[in-house]
């Protein structure tokens, strides 16, 4: 269990199962897997254990996780073109728990259509229906207060569709301000409120989002989660810091099949797994010619719009006048569990009242009406809307003055992009390029998404709470953003170009489907053209989903492990 192994007392085990990545995924699989003592399973994580660690667990700290080089890889993009060829990071969590110990924490589940697709498009079993009973096992629904669900939007939710006892805790986040006020009310105005629990499957409408915090107010994520409650009863080897070994190895089998012998590293493409060009200008030589690896990459792009709020009312900007975050890091430190909850996360933009909202602007393109094509968020917290390379700025702005930000999501992307390893080199960064924005439909609904987001904040009673321009003509727009008129769409179009970033959200690369169609496993995410070996991770979604991938992704772990305890007859019980 500890992750300080000696290389010899991991070679002289026999280890039933290896999991390159002890990632969200990866920690969810191998504790599934360990539930039966008569499996060793071995975890290789790149990254350190942090369990603990403060950075990780406060909500609000979160901001200072990206571009830190112990908890973050820090990926870049290439130059994309349709962003006046900005590059844009590419946070991924470079600790035990992976992405899960560093994300947004939101909670968001895809539509039902969303999972249908998947199985139409050659995966059978994978649907709504047989996937849902995993999302619930992976998660503990805690129920909101009673006296925050109206303002909140909460009311939609039905505790009895949640799982009650699985390891990754879901809350609501308890806040009863007039700005929570304003922005349920104003979107039931608008004919916007959730008309049921996204949970069934129907997720147009606006609501309040679940968080991975539990009910200390801590992240829950899957190194707390799923390992460490449960590190001393399984027969799992986790070693961190394994970076240094580099590559699948594979060997040949009867007739011309290849076969995973041993595991040292993560990358198929390291490996000879990928396409021909690719593997052979980087100097790697072919095992299995499959051009699919890497491509088919998908993300959900995202625009901020800020605007600044009537004076007095509580935002995020609280927490950074001096000597606040001392203040509310002591309270969290010291007080019990309740008031954790009621001191601190107030003060978190991470755990303030961010609430999406999903509707349909494109009908022509997406023929069954429980789709969404735009995903709008909201927090009672300001942007930095040009932002650069680095994430790490998002929000700690520096106009004076209180606000109400939202950002423009596009749900499902028409764009495609690629990544690829150029180098047989490990400790090399991939080359990321997803090309934001070069379906021009993905651009259209982004500017469409800001100027409903105006509509929005121009409706009552939002309206009552974003100050006024000081010549009466329009709703005042966050200092930093440099647009002092109504947002027309000539300055949508604009501001789409210049401060668009990634939502964190990339799947496809190692997409579940047919191979002449496109894929790289199969249904029972096995990799086309080997034995032995799975790919477990967001990588294998083929299309994708509205809203945060997270909570697909445990289930898809889930599910695997299941798969994996079948074929192999793992009598668990």
């Amino acid at each position: 269990m500890s992750s300080k192994v000696s290389h010899e007392e991991v070679v002289s085990k026999i280890h039933h199962f290896v999991i390159v990545g002890g990632g969200t995924a990866g920690l969810a699989l191998a504790t599934r897997l360990s539930e039966n003592p008569k499996f060793n399973i071995l975890v290789l994580e790149a990254g350190e254990n942090r369990l603990g660690d403060h950075k990780i667990d406060i909500p609000a700290l979160m901001a200072q996780l990206y571009e830190d080089s112990e908890y973050d890889w820090s990926f870049k993009s290439t130059k994309q073109h349709a962003l006046n060829n900005r590059v844009v990071a590419q946070p991924r969590g470079k600790v035990l728990g992976g992405s899960s110990a560093i994300n947004f924490m939101m909670v968001a589940y895809p539509s039902a259509q969303d999972i249908d697709n998947w199985e139409k498009l050659g995966n059978p079993g994978w649907n709504w229906a047989s996937l849902l009973p995993y999302y619930r096992k992976s998660e503990t629904f805690n129920q909101p207060l009673a006296e925050t669900k109206a303002f909140l939007g909460a009311d939609v939710f039905n505790h009895e569709i949640y799982g009650k006892d699985g390891p990754i805790k879901l809350t609501v986040p308890h806040c009863t301000s007039q700005v929570d006020a304003a922005w349920t009310t104003t979107l039931r105005n608008l004919g916007l409120g959730a008309k049921q629990d996204p949970r069934e499957g129907q997720t147009l409408g606006g609501y309040a989002v679940l968080k991975f915090i539990d009910q200390s107010a801590q992240r829950s994520y899957a190194a707390s989660a799923y390992y460490a409650p449960n590190a001393s009863q399984l027969k799992t080897t986790v070693i961190t810091g394994a970076h240094v070994v580099n590559r699948i190895i594979l060997e040949a089998v009867e007739g011309d099949k290849i076969r995973a012998a041993a595991v040292s590293f993560m990358l198929l493409e390291i490996s000879g797994i990928g396409g021909f060009r690719v593997l052979s200008n980087a100097g790697i030589k072919v095992v299995v010619d499959n051009p699919n690896v890497g491509e088919n990459m998908q993300d959900h792009p995202l625009v901020p719009l800020t605007y600044e709020a009537q004076d007095g009312l509580p935002t995020a900007e609280t927490i950074q006048q001096p000597g606040v975050l001392a203040w509310a890091m002591a309270e969290w430190q010291s007080g019990p569990d309740g008031d954790r909850v009621n001191k601190l996360l107030r003060l978190s933009a991470t755990r303030s009242t961010l609430k999406q909202i999903h509707f349909k602007i494109l009908d022509e393109l997406l023929a069954d009406e429980k789709e969404a094509d735009i995903q709008i968020n909201f927090a009672p917290a300001g942007f930095n809307p040009y932002i650069g390379e680095s994430m790490a700025g998002l929000f700690p702005h520096t106009d004076s003055g209180n606000y109400l930000g939202s950002v423009a999501v596009v749900t499902h992307p028409f764009s495609r992009g690629s990544t690829h390893k150029i180098s047989s080199d490990p400790k090399m960064h991939p080359i990321i390029d997803p090309r934001y924005l070069s379906d021009e439909v993905d651009f259209e609904m982004m500017v469409d998404g800001l100027l409903f987001i105006q509509k929005i904040v121009e409706t009552a009673p939002m309206a009552d709470i974003v100050k006024t321009n000081e010549d009466g003509n329009g709703k005042r727009i966050q200092p930093g953003y440099k647009i002092t008129r109504p947002l027309d769409r000539a300055a949508a179009e604009s501001l789409v170009r210049q401060a668009t970033v990634s939502s964190w959200h990339l799947i496809g690369t190692c997409s579940m489907m047919p191979r002449n169609a496109g894929g790289v496993v199969d249904h029972q995410l096995k990799v086309y053209g080997v034995e032995r070996l799975r790919v477990v991770d967001a990588s294998v979604i083929p299309l994708h989903v509205r809203g945060n991938i997270a909570s697909s992704v445990y289930a898809i772990a889930e599910r695997a492990a299941d798969m994996i305890k079948e074929e192999w007859q793992i009598d668990t019980a």
